[in-house]
């Protein structure tokens, strides 16, 4: 079992890879403006480690990157589903039938959701651990503001942080209401992984006889 989920880990990096083939084939660095894109490297370095130790039977990555790539892919998932304008129905398939916004919109949030409710071990984060997996998105919003005022004329990448639309108080209004909803997904996966059993729900994940000494239970 521990190579199929190997193998599972390295096709969510496949994903992360070809929703942001523009950025590393191509050399389109605005592409580093969204958090899209970004949280699909993050998906590309942790799961590239979870994969190797899977494959070499080591324990598993730490729960601050699990956790933090977790609540990224979902905030990306989530924030693509109920505020983004749809995608164009005449987007080409780009990967296994799947679109761009597809790929990085749907498959990689629901895969890197799945493994850690199904493949990793849980018990493992506190609620300090939601706090710490703030710090991407805070520091992405801050980058992304010092990028307009230093930059002036620079496109926002989404909406609901456009300074030159919303101006200074319905930014704050925004970053107050999406950074209050994004900690309580935080703390939903804290207390998701605190209510799921110690070991993987899928029998044979990790492998017997290797001791993880992040497991608490």
């Amino acid at each position: 079992m521990f190579v199929i989920v190997g193998l599972f880990r390295l096709l969510v990096v496949v994903l992360g890879l070809v929703g942001t083939r523009a950025i590393w084939r191509d050399g389109d660095v605005e592409g580093f403006v969204y958090f899209t894109n970004l949280t699909s490297f993050l998906a590309v370095a942790v799961f590239g480690w979870a994969a190797v130790v899977t494959l070499l039977r080591r324990p598993q990555p730490p729960v601050w990157a699990k956790g933090l790539v977790t609540l990224a892919a979902t905030i990306t998932g989530l924030v693509a589903w109920l505020v983004l304008a749809p995608e164009s129905p005449d987007a080409p398939a780009v990967f296994l039938g799947l679109t761009d916004g597809q790929v990085e919109h749907r498959a990689l949030p629901v895969a890197v959701v799945l493994d850690f409710l199904l493949l990793d071990p849980h018990r493992r984060a506190r609620l300090r651990h939601a706090g710490l997996w703030m710090l991407f998105p805070v520091l992405y919003f801050g980058a992304i503001l010092v990028r307009g005022q230093v930059s002036p004329g620079s496109a926002y990448p989404y909406g609901f942080i456009d300074l030159d639309a919303l101006g200074w108080g319905g930014l704050g209004v925004n970053l107050v209401v999406y950074g209050g909803a994004f900690y309580v997904l935080g703390l939903l996966i804290v207390g998701v992984d605190r209510l799921l059993p110690a070991r993987p729900v899928v029998p044979g994940a990790v492998v017997p006889g290797v001791r993880d000494p992040q497991l608490t239970a």
